[in-house]
C-alpha cells in the first residue's frame, strides 16, 4: 500500500467518545496502518451518514486525510459489518470491551497483519456462535499473546525440560508454562491442572478461532479463565484494567 494513500483503510473500533458539540474521536485498528486516532468531524448531526460507521465494535471502510500530526480526519466512510447480534448480547459485550481495552494498551506495528485478521475472525466468531463465548475470548487472549512471543509451553516442563505427563502437570505463570510433578517442589506459583484442564488450553492455543466455540469440556471455567487472564498481564506487563474485571465476576 502507499503510504500516502489513506483510501479505503479497512478498520476496527476500538474505542469512541464525544468530542465538542457533534463530533466525536474513534479510535481503530487499520489493516494498513494499525492503531490510529480519527476525528469524525459533525458525524453527531441528524444528517451525517457516517454514524454508523464511528460506533464500538463495528468494522467499516474509510476515505482518511492527515489532521495534525496525531490525527486523521474522516472524508466519507461505510458500514462492512455492525455484527448487529453479537453486539447486542451483554456477555459478548463485555468480552469485546475487553479485547478492545487490552488492543489499545499494547498494540505493536509488527504485529499489524496478524492482529487485524486475529480481530476479524473472532468478531465473526462472536457473530456466528450461540454458546461458549467465554472460549472465543479466550482463544484470542492465547493466540495473541503467542504471536507476542510468549506461548506458554504445553508440551515439556518449563523447569526440566521433560516432556511433560497431562494426568499430573502443574502451570507456573512464572515460568511460562507447564510444570512436572517432580519439579512441582522448586515452584513457588504452581497451579494444579487436571487433564481436561491441560486439554482444554491446548485446544483453545491450538482450535481455528471459528470453531472455537464447539470446544465442550467439563472443567472449573473461572479457575482456567483467571490462569489465562494473569498469565497474559504477566506477560505483557500490564494492570488489570476495569473491564477484564468483569470478564472475572
Amino acid at each position: 500500500m502507499d503510504i500516502n494513500d489513506n483510501s479505503n483503510i479497512e478498520a476496527f473500533v476500538l474505542r469512541e467518545f464525544n468530542y465538542r458539540e457533534s463530533s466525536k474521536i474513534i479510535e481503530v485498528f487499520a489493516k494498513d496502518l494499525g492503531k490510529i486516532s480519527i476525528i469524525a468531524k459533525g458525524v453527531l448531526n441528524k444528517k451525517n451518514s457516517n454514524l454508523s460507521s464511528t460506533q464500538r465494535f463495528v468494522k467499516a471502510s474509510y476515505n482518511l486525510y492527515r489532521s495534525g500530526d496525531r490525527f486523521y480526519g474522516i472524508k466519507d466512510a461505510s458500514l462492512i459489518n455492525s455484527y448487529s447480534k453479537s453486539n447486542k448480547n451483554f456477555d459478548i459485550i463485555i468480552y469485546k470491551s475487553a479485547i478492545c481495552d487490552l488492543l489499545l494498551r499494547t498494540i505493536d506495528l509488527d504485529q499489524r497483519d496478524f492482529v487485524y485478521n486475529l480481530i476479524d475472525t473472532s468478531w465473526e466468531s462472536f457473530e456466528k456462535a450461540s454458546e461458549n463465548y467465554l472460549n472465543i475470548f479466550l482463544c484470542f487472549l492465547l493466540k495473541y499473546i503467542s504471536f507476542s512471543g510468549f506461548k506458554p509451553n504445553l508440551k515439556d516442563c518449563s523447569y526440566c525440560g521433560e516432556k511433560i505427563n497431562p494426568n499430573s502437570a502443574f502451570f507456573s505463570i512464572e515460568n511460562g508454562g507447564l510444570i512436572c510433578h517432580r519439579c512441582k517442589k522448586h515452584i513457588r506459583d504452581r497451579i494444579y491442572i487436571s487433564r481436561d484442564e491441560y486439554l482444554y488450553i491446548l485446544k483453545l492455543l491450538y482450535t481455528p478461532s471459528v470453531e472455537v466455540s464447539q470446544i465442550d469440556i467439563s472443567i472449573d471455567k473461572k479457575k482456567i479463565s483467571k490462569l489465562i487472564i494473569d498469565y497474559c498481564l504477566e506477560c505483557l506487563d500490564i494492570k488489570k484494567f476495569s473491564s477484564l474485571e468483569w470478564v472475572m465476576k
